[in-house]
């Protein structure tokens, strides 16, 4: 990949990461989450919760009862008797998806920048 397309990458990046930041959502989108109209973040983050990933990336769907696959420690399972499996992952609260530092990487991967 030559530098210009690199740098054109770059630049996109920053700007999806800033589109998504919950403070510029809440005011452009607000009806968009419930989220957004309460002003309640859904997670406590060291700096500013993104929401560009909202839905966890690492969260493994293959299993009816779902998981980590990064094997987060800030998961937990729930048990109820009426779910399939008796238990699903609960990943409400881990920041890993919402933090910029994640959603770069993830970007990065997709666009095949390092």
């Amino acid at each position: 990949m030559n530098s210009k397309t690199r740098e054109t990458i770059n630049s996109h990046l920053n700007k999806i990461i800033s589109e998504f930041r919950f403070n510029n959502r809440k005011l452009k989108q607000p009806k968009e989450c419930p989220c957004y109209e309460q002003n309640k973040p859904c997670h406590n983050v060291d700096g500013e919760l993104n929401c560009f990933l909202c839905y966890c990336p690492e969260y493994d769907n293959s299993k009816s009862e779902g998981g980590c696959k990064i094997n987060s420690q800030k998961g937990k399972w729930y048990f109820h008797d009426k779910l399939p499996k008796g238990k699903i992952w609960d990943c409400s609260d881990c920041d890993n998806p919402h933090r910029e530092e994640t959603i770069r990487k993830h970007l990065k991967k997709l666009f095949g920048v390092d």
